[in-house]
C-alpha cells in the first residue's frame, strides 16, 4: 500500500526530469503551434486534475496539483502541492533551466539525478527516475511524461507512464490550467 501511495505521489510533477535521459515522443498528438516552453507555462500559478490508473489492481484515484512557480535568474523554481482522493497529500520543489530553444534540465527533492527533457511544436516530452524511499534505490520508479500544449495557450494534456523494471505499473492522465497571470 505504501508503494502505492508513493507512485502515485510522484506521478504529478510537471512535473519534471531523469536518469536514462533519453524522451519518448508521441508524433500522433504533436503540432507546430501553440509552442510549448515549459519554463514559461510552469511560471506563476498552475493547477492540475486527472486520475492516476494503478495497473497492477487496477485501483484509481483522483489527483489535483496546485503549483506557483517564479524565476531564479535562469532557473525556474516551483513549488507543487499534490493532492489525492485517499487523503494523500505531498510537496515537490522542482528547479527546471532551459538549456537550449529545445531541451531543458531539472532536479527534485525527491528524484534521482537530472530530468532531461526536450519541447517540440505544442509538445514536451521527459523522462526520470523517481526514488519511493529515499536511500533505497530497489524502490526506485521510471517515470515518462508527455505534455501537450492545447490551442488556448492556458492549458495542456499530461500523460504520464510509470515503469518498475520496464513494466508499466501505473498512468496519470491530468489536465493543467494556468491561473491569472504569469
Amino acid at each position: 500500500m505504501r508503494l502505492f501511495m508513493c507512485i502515485s505521489c510522484l506521478s504529478m510533477t510537471l512535473g519534471l526530469c531523469g536518469c536514462a535521459n533519453e524522451p519518448t515522443s508521441d508524433s500522433s498528438r504533436a503540432r507546430k503551434e501553440p509552442l510549448l516552453d515549459p519554463v514559461a507555462f510552469f511560471a506563476g500559478r498552475t493547477a492540475s486534475s486527472g486520475v492516476m490508473e494503478n495497473r497492477v489492481n487496477g485501483s484509481k484515484r483522483r489527483v489535483t496539483t496546485e503549483t506557483r512557480g517564479h524565476r531564479q535568474g535562469e532557473t525556474l523554481v516551483l513549488e507543487q502541492n499534490l493532492s489525492f482522493s485517499d487523503g494523500t497529500r505531498q510537496h515537490r520543489s522542482w528547479r527546471i533551466r532551459k538549456l537550449d530553444a529545445h531541451h531543458y534540465e531539472a532536479t527534485a527533492n525527491d528524484i534521482v539525478g537530472t530530468a532531461r527533457g526536450e519541447a517540440s511544436g505544442n509538445a514536451f516530452h521527459w523522462s526520470f527516475t523517481l526514488a519511493l524511499s529515499p536511500g533505497n534505490p530497489l524502490a526506485n520508479v521510471r517515470m515518462t511524461q508527455s505534455m501537450y500544449l492545447q490551442p488556448d495557450g492556458s492549458s495542456l494534456i499530461n500523460h504520464t507512464t510509470i515503469r518498475k523494471l520496464g513494466i508499466v505499473v501505473a498512468q496519470v492522465n491530468e489536465q493543467f490550467r494556468r491561473r491569472g497571470s504569469r
